[in-house]
């Protein structure tokens, strides 16, 4: 389920200064996305909301210091705890609340697999988005989709900030999962297959990308994962 954001996120814009045409600020969303910091290794009888380890936590609390953060006005997170506390101290220091949403969750996986039955599905996921898989695991096609859609509904709550002489993107954060993170990116900047399994199998955690989404135009990978110390 899509959830526009409400009432207790503050716009970053305001209206655009007098005699300026609104029709001519560029409509911009700039998403910082953001790969949950170390969590407990998934495993047979681990719980399915695997929780940030001590050094997750560490990871968590370096991550308030980002710059990148300053300008956002809204952080949102998949509905586990992992990613929820991945942004809880950046947000918190800035006087804002982690808006858990569970259309930004991890693409469902069926459960713990062996490491070699994961991989052959992994590959799948990225290389034929469209099918299914692996039983019970959710398509790489329906993950992005649903995922986007869900970034896309936070645009109204965080237009650009305009002033006399510039319009600067509305700026959001969102925590997520590693494989819905790449299916989206992938979706959105036309990614082959091999290219998104190769990008999903050089994430860290944390791990931070940003990308611009301008409104009826082609989207643009600011900053690659991988890049940022994190």
């Amino acid at each position: 389920m899509v959830v526009i954001a409400g009432s207790t996120h503050q716009p970053a814009g305001g209206a655009p200064p007098p005699g300026l045409d609104p029709e001519r600020v560029p409509q911009v969303l700039r998403v910082v996305l953001v790969r949950h910091a170390t969590a407990q290794a998934p495993g047979s009888g681990v719980p399915t909301d695997r929780p940030l380890t001590s050094d997750g936590l560490a990871q968590a609390d370096r991550l308030r210091w980002l710059n990148l953060f300053d300008l956002a006005t809204g952080f949102y997170a998949g509905p586990a705890s992992r990613t929820i506390g991945t942004l809880a101290p950046g947000a918190s220091s800035r006087g804002r609340d982690v808006m858990p949403m569970g259309a930004l969750g991890e693409s469902a996986s069926g459960g713990w697999l062996p490491d070699d039955q994961f991989a052959e599905a992994l590959a799948r996921y990225f290389a034929h988005p469209g099918i299914v898989p692996a039983p019970g695991w959710e398509s790489g096609s329906v993950a992005a989709q649903r995922f986007g859609s869900q970034v896309e509904a936070l645009r109204a709550a965080h237009p650009p900030h305009v002033n006399r002489d510039r319009a600067v993107p509305g700026v959001v954060v969102v925590s997520t999962g590693g494989r819905v993170a790449i299916a989206w990116l992938a979706s959105s900047l036309g990614w082959s297959g091999a290219d998104a399994e190769s990008a999903w199998r050089r994430l860290r955690n944390p791990d931070i990308a940003v990308i611009d989404l301008p409104r009826d135009e082609a989207s643009r990978l600011i900053i690659p994962f991988g890049t940022l110390e994190t």
